[in-house]
């Protein structure tokens, strides 16, 4: 299933943090985003039909079996649905690291599970769609969606001259995976910093 996150409410269900990631972006048309939804939306997008017919038959055979183990122990059905759901991130890791790029830049972000904010090299105008990947930090977890430009405005006392312009990004198009993974990333940022917190002001106290 792919998520498309549109609405003003939408975002602000999701905590922001400041992170630092490495991000690849590029433009594309209408045309584009769409195709690359569809491309989001199916695991096995790099396989032939014949694969993807398959793996289909069983998602759906195992769902069916699961939910009838369910009947009867459902410590068992869970510990079934644990392990496909680890057996779908792994193939999620295998497909990203076969499409990985080097054009990654490592940039601070405020970041959430609805968007992103950063300085960039380049200038994209407000509404344009974007392809994004976003590989997070220490895990190397890659995050790959559409989103499209919010704002982009050029910051004349920029730190950094070669990024100068501060683009906001709403995600329009992500697979509940990386959506999942993202908010769990997040979550486990927010603690960090809590416990952070928590210990400089027992620190402090003392």
């Amino acid at each position: 299933m792919v998520s498309n996150v549109s609405t003003q409410a939408d975002r602000r269900e999701y905590f922001r943090i400041n992170d630092s990631v490495f991000v690849e972006l590029r433009s594309v048309n209408a045309s584009e985003a769409e195709t690359l939804s569809q491309t989001l939306n199916d695991p096995l997008h790099s396989t032939n039909s014949q694969e993807k017919s398959q793996f289909r038959t069983l998602q759906t055979a195992f769902a069916h079996l699961t939910d009838q183990i369910s009947q009867h122990d459902r410590e068992i059905a869970r510990a079934l649905r644990l392990l496909d759901e680890k057996i779908n991130l792994i193939n999620h890791a295998v497909q990203r690291s076969q499409n990985k790029s080097d054009d990654n830049q490592l940039v601070d972000a405020n970041l959430s599970g609805g968007g992103i904010a950063f300085m960039a090299s380049q200038h994209i105008d407000v509404k344009e769609a974007v392809e994004i990947k976003i590989e997070l930090q220490p895990t190397g977890t890659y995050i790959h969606t559409v989103a499209n430009v919010i704002s982009c405005t050029k910051d004349e006392n920029a730190d950094n001259a070669e990024a100068p312009y501060y683009m906001r990004l709403v995600f329009t198009y992500m697979s509940e995976v990386d959506r999942s993974l993202l908010v769990k990333h997040i979550l486990n940022r927010q603690a960090e910093i809590i416990r952070h917190s928590s210990n400089q002001l027992g620190v402090s106290r003392l």
